[in-house]
């Protein structure tokens, strides 16, 4: 192989490798709120919820970590996310659906056990007292203020 080829080829692999970093060291996400991005319309709600656990971060600024451990209706589900849901802005209950970018491949229904967890930045900390995650089948929430699980109780409604 010619010396020019070769560095083509290094040159080449670095890019791709060097395009995909931003991906491997995710920064915080924008608290949804105050995000004005719209949400994607293929992403697709997950089937259940069966566990939530929030955590503040300490750091500066500081951060809110979301772990949802939930179900998808196919193997391979991608973008794991959540999307926010429209609610009572005083009752301190931040509500989000549980969704996913299904496979592009003909799969079989088969619910697959999935994870994952979303870090916020300017989140109002202060205000957050319970976040709920909605699913098809169900919605599992976690009180900030107790560091516990809860029910869920608020009248949210998807964006």
């Amino acid at each position: 192989m010619n010396t020019k080829a070769l560095a083509g080829a290094l040159t080449a692999s670095l890019a791709v490798m060097t395009a995909s970093l931003p991906l491997l060291a995710a920064d915080p996400l924008p608290w949804p709120w105050k995000s004005k991005l719209p949400p994607d319309p293929a992403l697709v709600q997950l089937v259940s919820i069966d566990d939530v656990s929030v955590v503040i971060n300490k750091s500066i600024p500081p951060t809110v970590s979301i772990t949802v451990n939930a179900q998808a209706p196919t193997p391979n589900y991608t973008e794991l996310q959540l999307t926010p849901r429209m609610g009572d802005p005083g009752d301190l209950i931040f509500a989000f659906d549980a969704k996913g970018r299904p496979s592009q491949d003909m799969t079989i229904q088969v619910v697959t056990p999935v994870s994952f967890t979303v870090e916020y930045a300017d989140a109002p900390i202060e205000k957050l007292g319970v976040v709920e995650i909605n699913a098809l089948g169900n919605c599992k929430a976690f009180s900030v203020t107790d560091n516990k699980p809860t029910d869920c109780t608020s009248q949210s409604a998807p964006q």
